[in-house]
């Protein structure tokens, strides 16, 4: 679902896929900890946590999103 929101908004993203690593478990109990939930997917925004593949999509939904990612394009200018 966060990846059919990003290939709609044509943004650039990069996907690391837990069950296709060795140390998956390790990384999932780490985001867990970052972000307080253990359910994948976790998406990060310009560094910050906004959610799982739902909350994206009612943030894509909402105009929020947009509102996010270019937030943190004008803080890198």
């Amino acid at each position: 679902m966060a990846k059919d929101v990003f290939d709609k908004l044509e943004k650039p993203y990069k996907t690391i896929e837990l069950d296709s690593r060795d140390d998956g478990a390790q990384i999932q109990k780490v985001l867990g900890e970052m972000t307080g939930a253990h359910t994948v997917p976790r998406v990060f925004v310009n560094g910050e946590c906004v959610g799982g593949g739902t909350d994206v999509k009612s943030l894509y939904d909402s105009g929020k999103l947009q509102e996010i990612i270019n937030h943190g394009s004008e803080a890198k200018k």
